[in-house]
């Protein structure tokens, strides 16, 4: 299956962080996200509204690629039947919890059977042109339509780290310096710390050692200066560039 990369991963998840704050009183605990296709874009869409605490129904048409992600850790549950994911969604929605399902279906199929029986989503991504207009129905009812293409957060950049070795132990040690370095007078920077937190659990085994985060360059200058002289092995990277 074709992963996204981490950067990616993160970006979609501050986007849906943004409309959480704009839209749900700055959460997405208790809504559902609708995902057309878990390609690259969708498994980023997936993971992401997971961290940020939403539920999940990702519709595609190749149940293999759905059981290949629930098998890397990026999804929850793949059922082939709507009724079926309806049910796991509904309990974990009712609960604030997070959860992703795959559902092996017909997209259109799909997309439609939920508007004929009034299923409606808080949040939809569609990129596939045979879905797009049938999408737009929710948008008339009230959800957020999401775009493809997150923007990065103003005055930011994206700082990356990895390990060679020892990663469950240095991993979380950085992560922590790292949230400790964001400025409390930003709006973003709850969300910020809540993907350094809450991350690791929904990236999969693919993203073990890496992680990645958005800085203003005053908050990238006081992680990196902590980060190098208590972690050496460490690589961080800013803008793809050593540091």
């Amino acid at each position: 299956m074709s992963l996204p990369e981490l950067s990616t991963i993160h970006d979609t998840y501050l986007l849906l962080s943004r409309v959480a704050r704009d839209r749900f009183a700055g959460r997405l605990a208790g809504k559902l996200l609708l995902r057309v296709g878990f390609d690259a874009a969708g498994v980023a869409t997936v993971v992401a509204a997971s961290v940020a605490g939403g539920a999940t129904l990702c519709v595609e048409a190749d149940g293999a690629l759905l059981r290949e992600g629930l098998r890397g850790g990026l999804c929850d549950f793949v059922v082939g039947d709507l009724d079926e994911a309806l049910r796991i969604l509904k309990n974990e929605v009712r609960r604030g919890l997070p959860v992703s399902v795959g559902l092996g279906a017909d997209p259109a199929g799909c997309v439609a059977a939920m508007i004929e029986r009034g299923v409606q989503p808080d949040l939809v991504a569609a990129d596939a042109a045979e879905v797009r207009a049938a999408c737009a129905i929710f948008g008339e009812r009230g959800a957020v339509l999401l775009e493809a293409g997150a923007m990065p957060e103003a005055g930011t950049s994206l700082l990356c780290w990895s390990v060679a070795r020892d990663g469950a132990r240095t991993m979380p040690l950085i992560s922590r310096m790292a949230a400790a370095a964001l400025d409390e007078g930003r709006v973003d920077t709850p969300a910020r710390r809540r993907w350094l937190e809450v991350a690791p659990r929904y990236l999969g085994r693919g993203f073990g050692s890496r992680q990645c985060v958005r800085m203003t360059r005053e908050e990238a200058a006081g992680f990196i200066a902590t980060a190098q002289a208590a972690t050496p092995a460490a690589t961080i990277r800013m803008n793809g560039v050593s540091v």
